[in-house]
């Protein structure tokens, strides 16, 4: 599944002269934890090597990202509104979202998005590790 998932990454880093001759300017990845990496389309190459990590060279830099801790990519700037450890969405990371994940814990019932979110720990799970994690991301560990 996982060399699939790459694989459509390579795909879409493909695509990227297209799009740069089609105005945008970035290519964007967007990691698992909402963070992002960009690259000027300018010049743009993307190598891969053994389906887990892609070179990425441009007009300016060269940088190897691990494609395992890429969510998606795509063309143009990404504000991410929510990062890793904001589990109610608010744009912070505090006690309230500790509390949402006890809500889920406990047996509460939240939308898709909120229980993507409460996984912190990307396990496919949300129990007392994530709780653990979201305290660890409070107290700057």
């Amino acid at each position: 599944m996982r060399k699939l998932s790459y694989l459509l990454l390579m795909l879409a880093a493909c695509a990227a002269l297209t799009a740069h001759a089609a105005g945008e300017q970035t290519l964007t990845f967007v990691k698992t934890d909402g963070s992002t990496i960009a690259f000027s389309t300018s010049g743009l190459v993307i190598t891969y090597d053994d389906y887990a990590h892609a070179v990425v060279t441009n007009d300016e830099t060269s940088a190897t990202v691990d494609l395992i801790d890429v969510d998606y990519m795509c063309y143009g700037d990404v504000e991410p509104s929510v990062f890793k450890g904001d589990v109610n969405g608010d744009g912070e990371i505090n006690i309230a979202d500790i509390n949402v994940i006890i809500g889920i814990v406990l047996g509460g019932m939240v939308d898709a998005d909120t229980l993507s979110r409460a996984d912190v720990k990307s396990d496919g799970e949300v129990n007392i590790a994530d709780i653990n994690a979201v305290i660890a991301l409070i107290l700057g560990q």
